[in-house]
């Protein structure tokens, strides 16, 4: 379902697509390869970032007593600079964890390009199949830059 683009590297300009486009990569469950789009993207669609890193693995704390390293089965996934997690839907956590991209829902634009305009009522279609927390569950993961 993703289509074919060129490998993002660190500095390249991108912008988040619009909700539709995202929404057409999404699982019943809002991720893309077991990679949830979280809510806290949305507002993030049609704006603009450059890439900071690609992103190979990260470590996680899960039900286990210690931390585990999780790698990503395919190599798409990108952070941009200046970008984290709010944490407003889920439980307002303060952690500013980084957020993982899937290159499916970015943009390579060089510096000069025009930004797209998002149509609000596209948000609230993707935000209605996304995930999020409404309370304490014992089985959630935290995910953890190392």
């Amino acid at each position: 379902m993703t289509s074919p683009i060129t490998r993002l590297r660190p500095g390249d300009l991108v912008d988040v697509k619009a909700p539709d486009e995202i929404l057409q990569t999404l699982d019943a469950d809002g991720a893309l390869d077991h990679l949830p789009f979280m809510p806290e993207m949305v507002e993030l669609c049609g704006k603009r970032f450059p890439v900071s890193r690609r992103v190979m693995k990260t470590c996680y704390t899960g039900l286990n007593l210690y931390d585990t390293m999780r790698r990503f089965r395919s190599d798409d996934v990108v952070t941009l600079d200046g970008v984290r997690c709010s944490g407003a839907a889920h439980d307002g956590c303060q952690k500013a964890c980084l957020i993982f991209w899937r290159e499916a829902w970015l943009r390579k634009v060089e510096p000069a390009a025009v930004h797209s305009k998002v149509e609000p009522d596209g948000r609230a279609r993707l935000r209605a199949r996304l995930k999020t927390s409404t309370g304490r569950r014992p089985t959630s993961v935290r995910r953890v830059n190392c």
